[in-house]
């Protein structure tokens, strides 16, 4: 079983870290900064931002003070939310067992424990805040800056 996300997951959680991260600051960030702080390809950046705006979790403000930065506190903001506004509703569609829709009328012996496992996923993503993730990537740069040597020639 893989629980990884698509790239246009992966990305839209990067960007809306991004848009975690700045919370505080007020302001809009934009998507070249955004697109260079975390990674991301530069012209696919403002239609990642735009599937969170569309899910109501990120807008935007055109002009030279413009960008993009979240619609509300990345703590009131769960990852479902954000994996969903990339990938469409994490539901089983298909029968884990024989490939085709899952039907009420004729389930497999599996079905209830997968439906189950599925919600545990569910669950565990609505849980858990943008700002939950946020502190964490913070966390892990501070790490790794604390890890590379300093570039500055020793006397």
């Amino acid at each position: 079983m893989d629980l990884t996300l698509s790239s246009r997951g992966d990305y839209c959680v990067r960007a809306a870290i991004a848009l975690a991260v700045a919370w505080g600051s007020g302001g809009y960030r934009k998507a070249r900064e955004i697109s260079e702080e975390m990674a991301l390809p530069r012209a696919y950046v403002p239609e990642l931002l735009g599937l969170l705006a569309e899910a109501g979790l990120a807008e935007s403000k055109a002009g030279q003070a413009g960008g993009y930065r979240l619609a509300r506190d990345p703590g009131a903001v769960s990852l479902l939310e954000v994996v969903e506004a990339a990938e469409g509703p994490l539901v089983s569609r298909n029968c884990p067992l024989r490939g085709g829709p899952c039907r009420w009328e004729n389930v497999c012996a599996l079905h209830p424990t997968w439906a189950s496992a599925s919600e545990a996923v569910r669950s565990t993503l609505a849980a858990t805040s943008l700002a939950d993730v946020a502190s964490v990537d913070r966390a892990l740069a501070r790490r790794t800056r604390a890890r590379r040597p300093d570039p500055r020639p020793t006397a």
